[in-house]
């Protein structure tokens, strides 16, 4: 995955980038050159000496001990690689590749332009290695030009027969060094482009991974990350809990829009502030109503009912304001799942989720509403005081409870 938050000591993200990029085709580069100089080696070099086809103004050995060094250079590059963790050791590498390779083709070039008078070889490789490896810096970029001057002096001075300074070979050398130069340049300007476009990109996902980890939840977003859609999970003993502030439409008939809106953003920003210590999940707010659920664990959601009316009254103090909660709670069988493909929304439906509900609206200012299941599932650890039989919508006569607290341990006598 890119990452464009990692800078080297210089503080340059697109430095360590660059160098990722380029050590990456490292190894292909290397396994490529050692096949092929392995083929001059075992196979060209010992045709060139049967057949006698090589020059004999340059020992053939010369053209062996070349392609020998050629297939020590890659392997060794090779071998090295795994361990160059670090940006440092990795660019220390690059450096030293394009280092060994210029010193090589220095080598080349007089051995070629010797035996057959031809420095095109040299050329090409020269221009291919700008084309596919970049480094930030101008070490590279001045590479080109020195080993330019470093070919013709070593030519000057072993070419007895003038021939190479005669034809201007310099200068080609010189053409040769200014279009890899240009290539080189191009090519960093390419990458910078395309670091600039990835940076775009991996902000525009970043932001994008924010909304949707803020509205879903974080299992639930991957699966849509990943397959585009989420499959329907039926959970047998889900906790639910409704929140909903007591007579909310007087309070907010005495104030301006925005300012009710703040007071509901301010109270329910702390409500999922609270979340975040608890093992539940935030599925919606509907107006001023709050709902939360806990797949698995619904003393969670018991202990987040407990400080969601503590985090009231605070609220009320700091505010002046004379709020309450009324709160239900229920735990039974439910199904969670996201429907639809625009504006799409994690919801939970089943009969649980209407009788947590109705715990709710017919519960009391103040007080955690539970049902007799919540109540059987969770007595062994929280104090409860039964209310009796209320008639519930739907259901008639139903036994429910008032969630008082946690249950404190009994001290033994001594």
């Amino acid at each position: 995955m890119f990452s464009p938050v990692e800078i080297d000591e210089n503080g340059d993200p697109f430095a360590v980038w660059l160098v990722k990029r380029s050590f990456a085709l490292l190894g292909p580069i290397c396994r490529l050159g050692l096949a092929i100089a392995l083929v001059f080696l075992l196979v060209a070099d010992p045709l060139y000496f049967f057949l006698d086809r090589w020059s004999k103004a340059v020992p053939h050995v010369y053209l062996v001990a070349w392609h020998a060094s050629m297939v020590a250079f890659f392997a060794a590059v090779l071998l090295a690689s795994p361990h160059a963790k670090s940006h440092a050791a990795r660019l220390h590498l690059l450096l030293a590749f394009v280092t060994a390779t210029a010193l090589l083709f220095v080598w080349f070039g007089v051995v070629s332009w010797l035996g057959t008078g031809d420095l095109s070889v040299v050329a090409v490789a020269q221009v291919l290695v700008a084309a596919v490896l970049c480094l930030p810096g101008a070490f590279r970029r001045w590479s080109y030009g020195l080993q330019a001057l470093a070919t013709w002096l070593v030519l000057a001075w072993l070419d007895r027969s003038g021939r190479f300074l005669g034809q201007l070979q310099f200068a080609n050398l010189l053409v040769i060094a200014a279009v890899a130069y240009a290539v080189d340049g191009y090519m960093l300007s390419n990458a910078r482009a395309l670091f600039a476009q990835k940076c775009r990109v991996a902000q525009e996902r970043l932001r994008a991974d924010t909304v949707l980890y803020n509205a879903l939840p974080l299992g639930i977003a991957n699966e849509l990350k990943l397959h585009q859609r989420v499959k329907a999970q039926s959970h047998p003993a889900m906790a639910i809990l409704f929140a909903d502030i007591v007579d909310f439409t007087a309070f907010a008939a005495q104030r301006t829009p925005d300012q009710v809106l703040a007071v509901l953003n301010d109270l329910f920003s702390e409500m999922d502030a609270l979340l975040d210590a608890q093992r539940v999940e935030k599925i919606k707010t509907i107006g001023d109503a709050y709902m939360v659920v806990s797949k698995s664990h619904p003393e969670a959601l018991a202990s987040l009912a407990l400080s969601m009316r503590e985090l009231v009254q605070g609220f009320n103090a700091s505010r002046g304001f004379a709020l309450a909660l009324r709160l239900g709670m229920h735990c039974g069988p439910a199904i969670a799942g996201v429907i639809g493909h625009k504006r799409f929304l994690y919801d939970v439906w089943g009969d649980a989720v209407n009788l947590a509900s109705r715990m709710e609206s017919s519960g009391e200012p103040n007080r955690i509403h539970a049902s007799e299941a919540l109540f059987q599932t969770l007595r062994h650890a929280f104090e409860f005081e039964t209310r009796g039989l209320v008639d519930i919508k739907g259901r008639g006569p139903v036994l429910t409870y008032y969630l008082l607290g946690v249950k404190r341990p009994v001290k033994q006598a001594a």
